[in-house]
């Protein structure tokens, strides 16, 4: 079991951060957080970045953090990830090399963002450090913007693609509004294999009673083909038009997935489509939110982006005070009466890495095709509130590139 490292043994040494699978828009956010906090420490001795992951940090592939010159201040602003990321985790026989270059770095304090398979990497890295006897502080931060890792009230990255999702709804409702009946009904495929946190958040798009979107499909509920015929045809005799939003892993009530027969590459929307246009005479397209809504910072959340850098800060700290083997989590004060804020926390990686978060049932509605007021009340904090009427264009920000600063191995 992973203990707190005795802090008589005053852990000096140097630091390194990585990151794992897909970058979220505020993956940057944490890693200057990260810089800067080590800055504040001198138990810290130097700041190095893994290039791609756990694999750049087999081959020794690193970048020093600490010299970098003008680009730091800019850098919690940018998009994606300036450190390269891969999907690379560790196996039976990386651990001794991994614990190599530790040694021969003299790295005493790892940070590792991501998602589940990131918080696995760390946790198997803090573990095997702690048998082989070598003092590592290694802590994870949770980057999911499917929203999937438990024990954590939220995690980073979700607000914003959350309200990327609900910006783009909000734009086709207004697009096929204009449009009325002609438009006839648009499907919208978001990410969500086991869990639909993202498809969910479209439901902030909604002004008002008749504004998209007007269905939401999740993978907690399942959908059942002929009340989702029915549920459309309701909606479109009301309106001439119907704007679904579905999670890309929704299957039937019975688990099976509901697009199997389709053609070789068939998928979700394109099999709703087909089913409305056979059973209905519904003319019907479909879109997929995939890539673009996870890594811009055209709209970013502020709070996202915030508690983002305040993970990657309180990280370091944790990591100097000689904690191995821990996830950062997040928690929200739940009092009514004030306004939304959030604490800092910590739960074994482990727990972590083997969780994961789905919408509960409270969230979803009794007919399954929408969300709840009690959802709304959990996510419009975390995109930063209710999406304005009007939208200020955002300038299209300077590119920032982390200089290829080589790391010197220590005398």
């Amino acid at each position: 079991m992973l203990q707190q490292i005795n802090p008589s043994l005053k852990v000096r040494g140097n630091l390194v951060v990585g990151q794992s699978g897909n970058p979220s828009a505020v993956f940057n956010a944490s890693l200057y957080g990260v810089i800067q906090e080590a800055k504040q420490h001198p138990e810290i001795q130097n700041v190095y970045g893994m290039v791609d992951g756990v694999g750049g940090l087999l081959k020794g592939n690193l970048i020093d953090l600490g010299r970098q010159t003008t680009i730091l201040e800019g850098l919690k602003n940018v998009p994606s990830a300036a450190l390269p990321s891969n999907h690379d985790a560790l196996v039976d026989e990386d651990y001794d090399r991994a614990l190599e270059i530790c040694k021969k770095y003299k790295i005493r304090f790892v940070i590792y963002m991501g998602d589940k398979g990131a918080m696995s990497t760390a946790d198997q890295l803090a573990a095997f450090a702690e048998t082989e006897g070598y003092p590592l502080c290694c802590i994870g931060v949770p980057h999911s913007v499917e929203n999937t890792l438990g024990f954590t009230d939220h995690c980073f990255g979700y607000g914003t693609a959350a309200r990327a999702n609900a910006i783009v709804v909000r734009n086709v409702g207004r697009d096929v509004n204009a449009m009325g009946a002609t438009a006839g009904v648009k499907i919208i495929e978001t990410m969500g294999h086991n869990s639909g946190w993202l498809a969910a958040a479209t439901a902030l798009a909604k002004d008002t009673d008749d504004s998209a979107p007007h269905l939401i499909y999740l993978p907690e509920s399942g959908l059942d083909p002929v009340q989702f015929l029915a549920d459309v045809e309701a909606v479109c005799q009301r309106l001439g038009y119907c704007i679904v939003v579905i999670s890309e892993g929704v299957k039937d009530k019975n688990g099976r997935i509901l697009h199997l027969d389709t053609a070789p590459g068939g998928c979700l929307g394109e099999y709703l489509c087909e089913l409305l246009a056979d059973r209905l005479q519904l003319k019907a397209s479909w879109d997929k939110l995939e890539d673009l809504s996870r890594f811009g910072m055209q709209s970013a959340s502020v709070v996202d982006s915030g508690e983002a850098l305040m993970a990657g800060q309180a990280a370091v700290r944790r990591a100097v005070d000689g904690m191995n083997g821990f996830m950062i989590t997040i928690a929200r004060h739940l009092d009514p009466n004030k306004p939304y804020s959030s604490l800092i926390g910590m739960v074994r990686l482990r727990l972590g890495a083997k969780s994961e978060k789905v919408v509960p049932e409270t969230f979803i509605n009794e007919a399954g095709n929408f969300v709840t007021e009690a959802f709304e009340k959990y996510a419009t904090p975390l995109i930063g509130g209710r999406l304005p009427a009007t939208l200020e264009p955002d300038p299209i920000g300077e590119a920032v590139r982390l200089e290829p600063i080589p790391v010197s191995v220590p005398d």
